[in-house]
């Protein structure tokens, strides 16, 4: 019986049976090349294809699919004059939130604002690289994110998630 649970745990250690979770592979690293700030030729070089979303002249909104293993984000960026302005990326509901918080505060340390409503919680980081961060996150059985902007702090361009929630039809 020994020699039969020894070689089963054997087995177990020499077949390394841990499946890391899908969003082990992502990093801040991967929206970097969209932060305000950036040049729009830089980002068509690296990101092949893209959208338009809205065009009024100067200022645009871009729709940027980013491909990984086991799930698509999408990245929409606002560029004025071919610098962007601001970024929205609605993130996967199978990301874990704890880790992906612990990234944002690990890059910019400690949130400036915190808001809980119900089970959802928003983070806003205040002027960290000439930029406000504003991250949602929201529980079930699990917590996982929601969505992260990241916006320039100059005020002429209005952003983009004032522009997603007026589009939003009014009850």
């Amino acid at each position: 019986m020994s020699i039969l649970l020894t070689k089963f745990l054997l087995l177990i250690f020499a077949i390394h049976a841990e499946i890391p979770p899908l969003n082990y592979d992502f990093t801040l690293k991967t929206l970097e090349i969209f932060t305000p700030g950036k040049n729009l030729d830089e980002i068509k070089k690296q990101a092949a294809s893209y959208d338009i979303f809205e065009d009024k002249g100067d200022l645009k909104i871009l729709h940027f699919k980013i491909k990984r293993t086991g799930y698509i984000l999408d990245v929409y960026t606002q560029v004025k004059k071919d610098i962007v302005t601001d970024l929205f990326v609605r993130l996967p509901q199978h990301f874990l939130h704890d880790l992906f918080l612990k990234e944002l505060q690990t890059k910019w340390k400690k949130q400036d604002r915190f808001v809980r409503h119900d089970k959802s919680a928003l983070y806003v980081w205040f002027n960290r690289d000439n930029s406000n961060i504003i991250y949602n996150g929201s529980c079930s059985i699990t917590c996982f994110p929601m969505f992260i902007e990241i916006v320039n702090t100059d005020k002429s361009v209005v952003p983009m998630y004032v522009k997603f929630n007026e589009a939003i039809p009014k009850w």
